[in-house]
């Protein structure tokens, strides 16, 4: 046995297993005690599990096995089974498919690679803490054994995540009032705003996950590294939703770019990436906007002659594709997202426009500044900032302890929370 590996099993198994009764509490907590929550889920993970030992040692249809599960969650938008993953409307799930974004999400990777078995299905791929918002559980090796230090390290990265979901996205909550506005301004501050309220809620809830399963044994990805520290929208997504990202190259990316090239693939990967969002017409062109912003960025960097002046015009339209991108994501209704979009072609100032008229007490314009310092870091610092490295120092983190006690609020719940 390696001298990093954890020399107690069975306390680690008993840890993953309390963890994940705990989990499932919390889940039914949620969910108002129904008992039929995540029902279809797990029904179809153990169905998912059965099939890939039929097929997997035929490579052909085993990854046949593994697109067709990774499309199970467009189908189920589809067909209006469970809601689509605007950030919003969170209530609209059904209870029992609860999960099953990032459970399917999971299984694809693992059937497509091969490694799918009954201890990774339970003690990973089905922890109900993954639930609401990820992360999407990758294949890793053994966790080692776990030290003091190395608990403490885990303690830092949920208090981090408590920060970021209870105060500093719940920051932000008031303005979202916006999005019922078609004048410019306000679509403008409101899609800047939730693509910020989206980073903190989302982040905050996938660290806190990532350092309660790291304590019970199961390694799980750190599933956003500073994606505004990127200098670019293909370093932004190397960066965003690192889990998902994951699958996505592995899935498609990689096998598909030397069949069909790299600009083909891109599209695919994107427009797959909209569909596990949802299937709308706003989605659809989510994916067509990113995937064209991924390689104008791509033939910036490989074939402008001027590399200095390519990296000015890729970091100018980094803010632009982030910005549109998350106000295309966040309109579920077309025709109104084609209006803001139009408004904003012929922007103008309204003394009108609600957030001109709006009114924040003194606590909300401090954790606004809070929010501000944590993104002016991630922009400016760049690699000084990494893994929020300066935000888990021993007396930050217990200053933010002392935030979240003070200021701390669960809001609208977990902006992936709808499945």
């Amino acid at each position: 046995m390696s001298r990093t590996a954890d020399h107690h099993p069975i306390g680690r198994l008993l840890a993953q297993a309390l963890v994940f009764a705990a989990g499932y509490v919390f889940v039914l907590y949620t969910k108002g005690w129904d008992l039929s929550v995540a029902g279809w889920t797990f029904a179809g993970a153990v169905l998912v599990l059965l099939s890939y030992r039929l097929v997997e040692r035929h490579e052909l249809v085993r990854m046949a096995l593994a697109y067709a599960i990774f499309f199970v969650t467009p189908l189920l938008s589809l067909t209006g089974q469970i809601s689509v993953l605007t950030g919003f409307g969170g209530s609209g799930a059904s209870l029992p498919w609860v999960g099953i974004s990032f459970v399917s999400a999971s299984l694809a990777l693992h059937v497509f690679a091969g490694k799918l078995d009954a201890s990774r299905l339970w003690s990973s791929v089905l922890q109900p803490l993954r639930m609401n918002s990820g992360p999407v559980a990758l294949i890793e090796r053994p966790m080692p054994r776990l030290t003091p230090a190395r608990a403490w390290y885990f303690v830092g990265w949920i208090v981090l995540g408590g920060f970021f979901y209870s105060v500093l996205s719940a920051a932000i909550q008031p303005f979202l009032v916006l999005k019922s506005s078609t004048d410019p301004l306000d679509t403008l501050v409101f899609a800047t705003l939730f693509e910020f309220y989206v980073y903190f809620n989302f982040s905050g809830i996938t660290f806190m996950v990532f350092g309660l399963l790291s304590l019970a044994g199961v390694r799980t990805v750190v599933n956003f590294n500073t994606p505004f520290a990127a200098r670019d929208v293909v370093g932004y997504w190397q960066r965003w939703h690192v889990s998902l990202t994951s699958v996505l190259k592995a899935v498609f990316f990689r096998p598909l770019k030397g069949r069909i090239g790299v600009a083909a693939s891109v599209y695919v990967v994107f427009l797959s990436s909209a569909a596990w969002h949802g299937v709308s017409l706003n989605f659809f062109l989510w994916g067509l906007f990113h995937a064209t912003g991924w390689l104008i960025v791509y033939k910036i960097w490989t074939s402008f002659p001027f590399r200095r002046l390519g990296l000015w015009i890729n970091f100018l339209l980094f803010p632009f594709f982030v910005v549109i991108g998350r106000l295309i994501f966040s309109e579920s209704d077309f025709d109104v997202l084609i209006v803001k979009l139009d408004r904003l072609l012929h922007f103008s100032i309204n003394p009108d426009a609600l957030v001109m008229n709006m009114v924040i007490d003194l606590q909300t314009a401090v954790m606004l500044a809070a929010c501000a310092l944590c993104i002016g870091a991630e922009v400016l610092l760049g690699s000084r900032f990494r893994r929020y490295r300066l935000l888990r120092k021993n007396g930050i983190i217990l200053l933010l302890l002392g935030m979240c006690a003070a200021f701390g609020s669960t809001g609208l719940g977990g902006v992936y929370g709808a499945r």
